[in-house]
C-alpha cells in the first residue's frame, strides 16, 4: 500500500493510533415465557472469537430467579448464546401458550414458513420496547445446543417449528447490540391435542373434532399424488389435507391453530389444546383398503365393498381415536348392499380355524352388507388392528364415521364395547336389530342426523329377514332384497320381530317450518256439507317465512337440572317426559317437518360439519354470526303469530327451548377445562379463511319441487 498517509509503521509516521486499554462491554438476557413468567435456573454458555480462540475464558452459569443472564468484560465482538437443552425441555413443557396465535395465511403449498409473529403483536414485545430493550420471539430449538436427550423423537427431521435450526447455531448477538438488555420471549415446548371429552353427556366440542376427524378420513391427497408420481419419494407430512400432515405438522406448529383441509378445499379450525410436547400425537396411520399393493383377493369381499372402507386412527398417551370413511357415493351402497341381517353373536362368520367368529352382541342381528365391510378392513390389515388393540389398553378411547364410515364406527364400537369407547356418528343408517341395539346400551354414543337426511332412514325399520335370503344359493341376496323392501313398503310391517332400530342419542339439526291454518273456500261444483251449491269450506295450511334450524338434542333434558336450572324450568313449561318420548322416540328418526328430500343433506362438509362449526362459533363467538341470530330472530316473531296451529306452536318453543340449554350444559366441561377457555377463544377468532353458513334452501311442498314461499301450493290438513 503506497498511501502514506494510512500506514502505520515507521515509514508512515503521519498516522494518529489511539492504544491502551480496550473498553470492555457488557450484555443482559432476560428469559420468558409467552405468559411473560421468568425461565430460572436455566443452564447457558456463551461464546464468541475470544473464547473460541481461548483467548478469554469460557461464558457460563445460570439464569436467575427473574430469568436474568448479565454477562460483562466482553470483547467488542459478536456474540453466541446457547441454553442447556434438556433443562430448557423439561421447563418450557411445564409453560402454557399465549391464548391468540398469529395465524398468519398458510401458504398453499410447501415449504411451509415459520415466521415470528408480526411486530407489535406480543405484549411482552410492546413492554420491553417501551422500555427501550432489544426484543426477539425464539423457540426452542434456536437456543439450545441438541436435542433434549430425554425425549424421543421418531422421525427422520426434527420438527421445524421448534427446531428451526437443524445445526443447533445458538443466538448471535452482533457487536453493535452490546451494552444493552435483550428481552427473549421463548415459545414453549408444547403441542396441539383435539378438545375430546370421555364422558357419557354430550360435548359439542367433542362432536365438532370428531365430526372433523370423519370428514379426514376421506382425505386421499397420497393416494392421487402417488398416482400422479409414481416413482417420487412422497413425504406424506407435506401434502396439505393429508392425515399425516395434520397430525405430524399442524399439531406441532404453535403459530396458528390446526386446520381440517377438505378434499375440495374447504377449511376448518379445530378445537384445540396445548400439552407438553412428549404427550404429542406421536401415531397416525391411515389404513387404504384401494392400496395397489394389498392382496384384495384374499378377503373375499365384493369390490365396491374393498373400496368403501378406509378408516385412520391415532393416537398419544393418554388417547387413541379410530375414525371409519364413508362411500363417496351412498347411492352406490343403498343398491348393491343387501339388508339381509346377520347373527350378532359371530354364530355365521365362524372360521374353521379359530371357530369363532366377530361377536358383536349376545343377540339380534347386524346389517350384512356394512359386517363384510368392516370384515374386509381386518382381514386385509391384520397386523394394524394387531397394533391398534395393543395402543388402546390404557387409554381413552374415541370412534366416529360419516354414513357407512358411521354404521362401521358402531359395529367396531360394539367389538371394543368392554373398552368403554365413546362414539360419534353422522348419517348414519341403521345398523342393528332391536334385540342388539338393546345389547348394546352401554356403548356411549351420540347419533347426528341432518334435518331430512334420508340415508338416516335405512334399512328401513323392520323384520327384513326371510326365507328367500336363503334360497337358490348365490340369488338369495337379491331375492330376498327384492321381496323384503317392496313388501314392507306394501304392508307397513313395522316394528314387528326383530326389526333395524338405531343405536345412540340424538343430535338433530331439525329444520322448523311454520304455517298460517286458514279457511279456503273451493269449488261450489265440488259440494260440502252443507248442500249441493253451497261453499265448500276446509282449513289449509300456508308457509311462514322465514324457516330456521334448531339444534336440538334431546339428552341434555335428561340430565341434571343443577347444571342449568333456569332453563330446565324454562324447559319443562313446554317439553314433559311424555312429549319428549312422542317428538324423539327412541331408536328412530323422529318427525321432519321438511317434505322434500335434498341429497346434500348427507354432505358431511357441506351440511353435518356446518351445523356443528356454527352453532360452536355462535356460543363463543355470537359477532362472528350476526346472519344466524338476526334469524332466530324473526323466527322468533313469526312465532307469535296466532294463526299457526297450536300443536305446531308447543312443539317448535319446547325445540328452542332445548336449544338453550346446549351453553349451559354441552359447553361448560369444555370452559372449565385447563386451557379451555383459550381453546374457545381460538376458535371463535376470525381468520383469513371465511367461515361456513348455512344457507335454508326454499321449501319443498307437495308436488311443487322448489317453490318459493310465494308460490307454493297451500297443504290442506286431514
Amino acid at each position: 500500500m503506497n498511501d502514506r498517509l494510512h500506514r502505520t509503521d515507521t515509514l508512515g509516521p503521519g498516522k494518529d493510533v489511539c492504544v491502551g486499554p480496550q473498553q470492555e462491554r457488557w450484555i443482559e438476557f432476560v428469559l420468558l415465557d409467552e405468559q411473560g413468567n421468568p425461565l430460572p435456573n436455566i443452564p447457558y454458555f456463551a461464546e464468541n472469537a475470544a473464547t473460541r480462540e481461548k483467548c478469554a475464558p469460557a461464558i457460563t452459569g445460570n439464569s436467575d430467579a427473574n430469568g436474568r443472564i448479565r454477562i460483562e468484560g466482553l470483547h467488542p465482538i459478536a456474540l453466541t448464546l446457547r441454553l442447556g437443552a434438556d433443562p430448557l425441555a423439561k421447563e418450557l413443557q411445564t409453560r402454557r401458550l399465549r391464548a391468540l396465535r398469529a395465524e398468519q395465511l398458510v401458504p398453499p403449498l410447501p415449504p411451509y414458513l415459520y415466521e415470528p409473529p408480526p411486530v407489535g403483536f406480543s405484549d411482552i414485545e410492546k413492554q420491553a420496547r417501551a422500555d427501550g430493550h432489544a426484543y426477539h420471539y425464539l423457540r426452542i430449538g434456536q437456543l439450545c445446543d441438541r436435542f433434549p436427550g430425554e425425549l424421543e423423537w421418531e422421525g427422520e427431521e426434527l420438527p421445524a417449528f421448534h427446531f428451526p435450526d437443524p445445526k443447533f447455531s445458538g443466538f448471535t448477538v452482533d457487536d453493535q447490540s452490546l451494552n444493552r438488555r435483550h428481552v427473549l420471549e421463548i415459545c414453549p415446548f408444547r403441542a396441539w391435542k383435539l378438545v375430546l371429552h370421555h364422558q357419557a353427556d354430550y360435548s359439542l366440542v367433542t362432536a365438532y373434532n370428531l365430526g372433523l376427524m370423519a370428514n379426514l378420513s376421506y382425505s386421499n391427497i397420497v393416494q392421487e399424488t402417488k398416482k400422479k408420481f409414481p416413482n417420487a419419494v412422497i413425504d406424506a407430512t407435506t401434502l396439505r389435507g393429508s392425515v399425516e400432515e395434520f397430525f405430524f405438522r399442524q399439531c406441532l406448529d404453535l403459530s396458528r391453530t390446526p386446520v381440517m383441509i377438505d378434499a375440495k378445499g374447504y377449511r376448518l379450525p379445530a378445537v384445540v389444546v396445548d400439552v407438553p410436547f412428549d404427550e404429542r400425537y406421536t401415531t397416525a396411520v391411515m389404513l387404504d383398503t384401494t392400496a395397489d399393493d394389498l392382496d384384495r383377493a384374499s378377503a373375499d369381499i365384493p369390490r365396491m365393498v374393498i373400496e368403501n372402507t378406509q378408516l385412520f386412527y391415532f393416537s398419544n398417551t393418554k388417547e387413541v381415536v379410530v375414525a371409519w370413511r364413508g362411500t363417496q357415493e351412498p347411492s352406490d351402497w343403498l343398491t348393491d348392499f343387501q339388508y339381509r341381517p346377520q347373527p350378532a353373536d359371530g354364530s355365521e362368520t365362524k372360521s374353521e380355524a379359530e371357530n369363532q367368529g366377530i361377536r358383536l352382541a349376545a343377540e339380534g342381528n347386524v346389517h350384512k352388507g356394512f359386517l363384510k365391510a368392516f370384515e374386509v378392513a381386518k382381514k386385509l390389515f391384520p397386523e394394524r388392528f394387531i397394533d391398534l388393540d395393543g395402543l388402546i389398553v390404557g387409554k381413552r378411547l374415541f370412534i366416529c364415521g360419516h354414513s357407512l364410515g358411521g354404521a362401521l364406527a358402531l359395529i367396531h364400537s360394539a367389538e371394543l364395547r368392554q373398552r368403554n369407547p365413546v362414539l360419534s356418528t353422522y348419517g348414519m343408517p341403521r345398523t342393528f336389530t332391536k334385540k342388539a341395539v338393546e345389547d348394546l346400551q352401554q356403548v356411549i354414543h351420540f347419533r347426528h342426523v341432518n334435518n331430512a337426511d334420508t340415508i338416516t332412514s335405512v334399512p328401513p325399520e323392520a323384520e327384513l329377514d326371510n326365507i328367500l335370503y336363503d334360497a337358490l344359493g348365490p340369488l338369495g341376496d337379491d331375492l330376498g332384497y327384492i321381496w323384503s323392501v317392496p313388501e314392507l313398503l306394501a304392508s307397513k310391517i313395522f316394528r314387528f320381530g326383530d326389526p333395524y332400530w338405531h343405536h345412540g342419542k340424538l343430535a338433530m339439526n331439525y329444520r322448523a317450518d311454520l304455517h298460517a291454518a286458514e279457511r279456503y273456500s273451493g269449488s261450489a261444483a265440488r259440494g260440502s256439507k252443507d248442500g249441493l251449491g253451497a261453499p265448500r269450506h276446509t282449513q289449509v295450511l300456508k308457509p311462514l317465512s322465514p324457516s330456521n334450524f334448531i339444534f336440538v338434542v334431546p339428552s341434555l333434558a335428561e340430565g341434571d337440572s343443577s347444571k342449568a336450572e333456569a332453563a330446565q324450568k324454562e324447559l319443562m313449561k313446554s317439553l314433559t317426559v311424555d312429549s319428549l318420548a312422542e317428538y324423539f322416540p327412541k331408536h328412530t328418526n323422529p318427525d321432519r317437518s321438511t317434505k322434500g328430500t335434498n341429497p346434500m343433506d348427507h354432505s358431511m362438509i357441506g351440511k353435518y360439519l356446518p351445523f356443528l362449526h356454527n352453532s360452536l362459533l355462535e356460543l363463543c363467538s355470537p359477532q362472528h354470526t350476526p346472519e344466524r341470530i338476526a334469524l332466530r330472530a324473526r323466527f322468533n316473531e313469526t312465532l307469535t303469530d296466532k294463526r299457526i296451529p297450536g300443536a305446531e306452536r308447543v312443539r317448535t318453543q319446547a325445540f328452542l327451548n332445548l336449544e338453550k340449554l346446549l351453553p349451559m350444559v354441552a359447553l361448560p366441561v369444555t370452559q372449565q377445562l385447563e386451557g379451555g377457555a383459550e381453546a374457545l377463544q381460538r376458535f371463535g377468532r376470525e381468520r383469513e379463511f371465511a367461515e361456513l353458513v348455512e344457507i335454508i334452501p326454499q321449501r319443498q311442498y307437495g308436488s311443487v319441487s322448489g317453490a318459493s314461499h310465494k308460490d307454493a301450493e297451500p297443504q290442506e290438513t286431514s
